[in-house]
């Protein structure tokens, strides 16, 4: 990983208008992101890693036995096998539903109720989601 050009950030942030905060965490994270010595690879996984936990995404590892779609209204039914989408929500909302796997145990106004099958914390039961926030498992 070639060393950072602190000139040329600050000159890209001023051309960018970034607001101060931003830019001022930026700098942050650059001046230790500066002295780690990653390898090309290992600083990009590093960066997609960091960027999806910094928002509360969660991370999902694919199987390849498995093959998740987007969920859709009028195609799902109970008893089907649904995860949340890993950047549905921010914040501490994302911490608790995203990534999240579970059962359709019915399907109510619009609103798709599971019950988690995960085996995390906290334990899911009757929670509600817009489909629209779901994946579907057809395999």
């Amino acid at each position: 990983m070639p060393e950072v050009d602190f000139d040329w950030v600050r000159a890209q942030m001023d051309q960018a208008k970034v607001k101060v905060g931003a830019g001022k965490m930026v700098l942050k994270l650059l001046e230790t992101w500066d002295g780690a010595g990653l390898s090309a690879a290992a600083s990009k996984e590093a960066v997609e890693l960091f960027s999806k936990l910094a928002l509360t995404h969660a991370l999902i590892e694919d199987n390849p036995d498995e093959v998740w779609v987007p969920a859709q209204p009028g195609f799902l039914k109970v008893a089907d096998e649904v995860r949340v989408k890993q950047d549905a929500y921010d914040g501490s909302l994302g911490v608790i539903h995203n990534g999240r796997r579970g059962k359709i145990t019915a399907i109510r106004y619009g609103d798709v109720v599971i019950r988690s099958t995960d085996g995390k914390e906290p334990f899911l039961d009757g929670t509600h989601y817009t489909p629209y926030l779901l994946e579907k498992r057809i395999r």
